[in-house]
Order: structure tokens, then sequence, then C-alpha cells
């Protein structure tokens, strides 16, 4: 009953209509759109390049739009030839690189923004959020005295201390080492999900984006390339960049024989038959070519002689180049026609015949 009042309660609380920006004859950002409901996390997600720490400048008040209009619960913000400052809007952000003043304490940084409270007040708002961001003890310590991970911990307190309605994040975990960016996609999944804050989160690392977004944003170019819930970028991708984006890294090339229904078509690599779902961008052109992308943890490697699953492909191919990447082997697998790129937790000798497999679903193609 609660997840369900909270889904009623919720409305729009950041509206960006047909926002573009422009630097000279270069376009940073062309006519994006997104609405952002109360309490749900946005992902943006995209290379450098792509538009993504624009789009937050302007949400910010950092910049201003060439064209469109930024609405933040109702109430117009920007639009050409209107901006209030930043530190009109009632937002905060929490950058890459921490942002914090190397010559004042814990405690005093995380309310800084808090001098309308009185010192009481003030001590109980920042020792609540310390002992939720595990800072319980810091409170007195500079930050050079931190880690990397406590510094970042530091910089969500103060974002929170003033309880802003949007909450802006800046690829917050690229300056951290591999295992405590793991660490703290954890701790933010955690603290989005008890907050309920609406946030808008900007990162380059897709497995980041989809650890505690409700929805993706991708962006390319400047251009929006897909929106919608996360699964829908793994599951449906809306282009081969966006495929490849998700982590469907093997690829090969076939050609369209025939719709079976249900979404799925019979394909041919060399004499070898195969049957895929076709993206949605895709046209249906039977002989046409296609490019068939997968996962490449989905190939399995299998038996010629084991029994055959009537929703399951079988490929047969020779070993090209088989080379180690550390915990795993990746192999280049001739079918003829073209290469298939696979894994293995073995080593396989080029020149030897192989045989793999991957469910009908597991596999999309495009043209």
């Amino acid at each position: 009953m609660l997840q369900k009042n909270w889904q009623a309660l919720r409305c729009t609380m950041l509206d960006v209509s047909h926002l573009s920006r422009h630097y000279g004859d270069s376009v940073a950002l062309d006519d994006i759109s997104l609405h952002l409901d109360t309490g749900r996390v946005l992902a943006v997600l995209g290379p450098s390049g792509c538009g993504k720490s624009t789009l937050l400048k302007l949400v910010s008040g950092l910049e201003d739009p060439d064209s469109g209009e930024i609405r933040i619960n109702g109430r117009l913000i920007a639009k050409r030839g209107f901006s209030l400052p930043p530190e009109k809007r009632p937002i905060n952000m929490v950058f890459q690189d921490y942002a914090l003043w190397p010559h004042m304490k814990v405690r005093n940084i995380v309310g800084y923004g808090l001098t309308s409270l009185s010192r009481s007040e003030r001590k109980r708002r920042v020792d609540e959020l310390l002992s939720l961001l595990h800072l319980d003890g810091y409170a007195d310590r500079l930050p050079a005295e931190l880690s990397g991970g406590q510094q970042q911990r530091v910089a969500i307190a103060r974002a929170l201390a003033t309880d802003p309605e949007v909450l802006l994040f800046d690829e917050p975990l690229s300056n951290l080492d591999v295992q405590l960016r793991m660490e703290m996609r954890h701790e933010l999944a955690d603290l989005f999900e008890r907050l309920r804050k609406t946030v808008l989160y900007v990162t380059h690392d897709p497995l980041e984006a989809c650890a505690f977004a409700d929805e993706l944003l991708v962006l390319r170019h400047g251009k929006l390339e897909q929106v919608g819930p996360v699964r829908s970028l793994f599951a449906d991708p809306a282009s081969p960049w966006v495929a490849g984006l998700a982590g469907y890294d093997s690829r090969l090339t076939a050609h369209l024989h025939s719709a079976i229904g249900n979404g799925l078509w019979r394909l041919t690599v060399g004499n070898q038959t195969l049957v895929c779902r076709l993206a949605e961008c895709a046209q249906a052109v039977p002989g046409a070519p296609v490019s068939l992308m997968l996962h490449s943890s989905s190939i399995k490697l299998c038996s010629k002689d084991e029994e055959q699953h009537p929703d399951v492909n079988y490929l047969s191919g020779t070993v090209r180049q088989c080379i180690f990447e550390g915990h795993q082997w990746r192999i280049r697998l001739d079918l003829g026609e073209t290469l298939l790129s696979l894994v293995s937790n073995q080593r396989h000798e080029r020149g030897s015949g192989l045989s793999v497999s991957f469910t009908q679903h597991s596999a999309l193609a495009f043209h």
C-alpha cells in the first residue's frame, strides 16, 4: 500500500523541453527533452563529448540555454534570455573532483549551507548526515585526512544538507579506484532508495548507471539516442551504437532469410542457419545483410554431439585467434564468411574446431 501511495503522489519534478546549446558552430545539445518524476533517478549516459556535462551545466545554472526551457516543480528557471542564478535554484550538485574546501573541517563543509539554522539545529543536521553517510567520527578532520571515498561521502552530505528538490551528480565515482567504485555503487543505490530524492546522474559507465537508475537517457553527439527504463537499454537497444554501449561486444555478419513469428527471424551465416530477434529500427528485407550483435558472455561452448534445444542456436567454426585477458581467453571463431568473438575459461589451439551455442533471444539483428 505504501508503494502504491508513493506512485500516486509522483509528479514531474524536473521538466526539460527542447533544450539546445551551441558553442559557435559546434552543437553541444540538440533539442533534448526529459521529464523526471519526484523521487526518481535518471542517469544520463554517453561518452566524452556527447553533451551530458553540458546538460548538467544548463540545469544547474552554470550556463544558459540557446533555446528550450527548464522547469523545476513547475517553476520556470531557464529559457533563452532568462536564467535564475545557481544559488536561486532548488538544486545541489556533487562534482567529479569533490570540490571540498581544503582549509575547512568536515562538519563545517557539510553545514556550509545551513546558516539559517541555529547552532544546535545545524549541529543536529550535520551529525544526522554524517551518520547517514557512514562518517561518524570524521567531523573534525580536514579533506586531506580523508580517503577518496570518504571525501566523496562528504560531498554528498553537503549536497543533501539543504534538502534540495533536485540532486545533480557529475560523474562522482570516476576518480575512485575500481574496488571503491563498486562499493560506492552499492552505497549510492541504498542511499537513493532510502531518501527518495529526485536525482539527475551523469556518467559514462553503463554498469554504474544501471546500478541505481530508474531510467536511462543516452546521448550521442548532443542528440538523444534512446530514453526509457534501465532494462530497455540492455534488452532492446535502439541502434547498433547503443547496443555496443550496453555491452553487446560480439558481432557477426548474417543475412535475413524469413520471418517465423513472435518477432523472430531465420538468418543464414554461410551454410549455417540460426534464429534471432530483429531490432525495431531494422528493415525486414529478406536476403538483406544484417549485423548480429550479442554479449560474448552469452555464447557457450558446446559439443556437436550434445542434445540440441529448439530455442537455442548452434554454430561451428575454426579458432583463428586466442588471446589471454587475465582471467579468461578471448577467442575469434571463423564461421566461413564472418568472425565471432567469444570468451572461454580455457585456451583453444589456433586451427582447432569449436562449436558454440546461444539462445535465440540473446541476439539482436541490425542493418
